[in-house]
């Protein structure tokens, strides 16, 4: 099991078709600490790359059958975390400029020495393990935006259980009452029939029915009530599913009623949008911090305000949400903040600034892009873009230790 006190190494791609120049390229990786995984042409590599995450690649640009360049620009859009290095005999600038632009980490001639390619390769594994640091902070920070999202719920969802919850007792006593007497009723028509009893004996059982059949529904309000709570206090892996945004968005809602219910009325535009590749409770906790926002830019004044929800299909495809309010609006001097960690402009104490930063880094980590409009007095609006899904090639299959031996 891998821990932040004794991580495991990382794996190295090392691509070269001569087996000496493999050799001593497996020595360098093993000189940083991580652990070299050898193949000799690119449709080798490609194998390995399909099973394993590889931290970074040393490629030589002269391949049989697919060159380096062509590797490499396959590799990134599989791995875009994976730093590749290009290690050639037969570099010029077009090859160099090539190599950057398709997003090698660098670019080094051959013969090199030892220690000038152990330093490069340090570095470029230096900078993948802050990229992940950085990716397991950001993943603390958006756990802590739920949390914090889910104190704001709880008082809400105290008031939701104890409604239905108010009304499950209180058709319980009333049933306690009437049973007896009917008990009684019952027992009596066994000995005596009259038409008038049986009538009203038979509007009181009707009575009795219609008061379980609406305990049951308070019941049932108070498991859904718990059921969205737990599944949005629960911290979400990084599996993505295809994600339908209407239900997400309409979950959101349904979490954030308390907040709505005395400040606007929601209307709703639904038109057919794409499915998407994404998390369902990452998505969930974007909309909710949204929808919430929208709400709290709304005085408790009656429901002449409006939260406004529309889904569409864009130009280009894309899934596209919009989450807009008719409160206060937002002014112009916040409008380059309100991304920013930490920027909150509510009471201290009231908000942790980190609401609307995490929403962007949500977004943009599904490929997507956020986006705000606000006219102070008249309202926020916040739009969402999702790329649509598309099938890829790339399965994922668990990781299988490779040894360099074993090449």
């Amino acid at each position: 099991m891998r821990t932040r006190a004794n991580p495991a190494p990382e794996s190295v791609l090392v691509v070269d078709d001569e087996p000496s120049l493999r050799t001593i390229l497996s020595f360098i990786v093993q000189r940083t600490g991580a652990v070299p995984v050898l193949a000799p042409d690119a449709a080798t590599a490609r194998q390995l790359a399909a099973k394993h995450t590889f931290a970074c690649a040393l490629i030589d640009k002269n391949l049989p059958g697919e060159n380096g360049l062509e590797f490499l620009k396959w590799l990134r859009s599989v791995q875009p975390g994976c730093n590749a290095l290009i290690v050639t005999a037969y570099g010029n600038v077009d090859s160099a400029v090539e190599a950057l632009r398709l997003g090698a980490f660098d670019y080094l001639l051959k013969p090199f020495e030892v220690d000038a390619l152990a330093h490069r390769l340090k570095l470029a594994l230096e900078q993948y393990r802050m990229r992940q640091e950085h990716e397991r902070m950001q993943a603390m920070l958006v756990q802590a935006d739920r949390l914090a999202s889910l104190g704001l719920l709880a008082a809400g969802v105290v008031h939701e259980v104890n409604t239905p919850l108010a009304y499950v007792l209180s058709n319980l006593d009333w049933l306690e009452e009437e049973m007896p007497s009917l008990r009684e009723g019952i027992q009596r028509q066994a000995r005596e029939s009259s038409g008038a009893e049986l009538m009203a004996l038979a509007a009181r059982v009707k009575a009795v029915e219609n008061t379980l059949r609406d305990i049951r529904d308070g019941a049932e309000r108070v498991r859904d009530i718990a059921r969205d709570v737990k599944a949005f206090a629960r911290n979400p892996d990084d599996s993505s599913m295809l994600v339908d945004l209407r239900e997400v968005l309409e979950a959101a809602l349904k979490m954030a009623l308390v907040h709505i219910r005395f400040r606007a009325r929601v209307v709703r535009d639904y038109q057919d949008v794409p499915l998407v590749r994404a998390n369902e409770a990452r998505l969930a906790q974007v909309f909710l911090n949204l929808v919430v926002n929208a709400a709290q830019a709304i005085p408790e004044d009656g429901c002449e305000h409006e939260i406004r929800v529309r889904l569409w299909t864009g130009p280009n495809g894309e899934a596209c949400a919009e989450v807009g309010d008719t409160g206060m609006g937002i002014p112009a001097e916040n409008m380059a903040h309100l991304f920013e960690p930490f920027f909150t402009t509510k009471p201290s104490g009231e908000g942790t600034g980190l609401g609307l930063f995490i929403c962007k880094s949500i977004v943009e980590a599904f490929e997507g892009t956020i986006t705000v409009d606000s006219r102070l007095g008249e309202g926020t609006t916040f739009r969402l873009s999702l790329p649509p899904h598309v099938q890829t090639a790339r399965a994922t299959m668990p990781l299988e230790p490779v040894s360099a031996a074993a090449q």
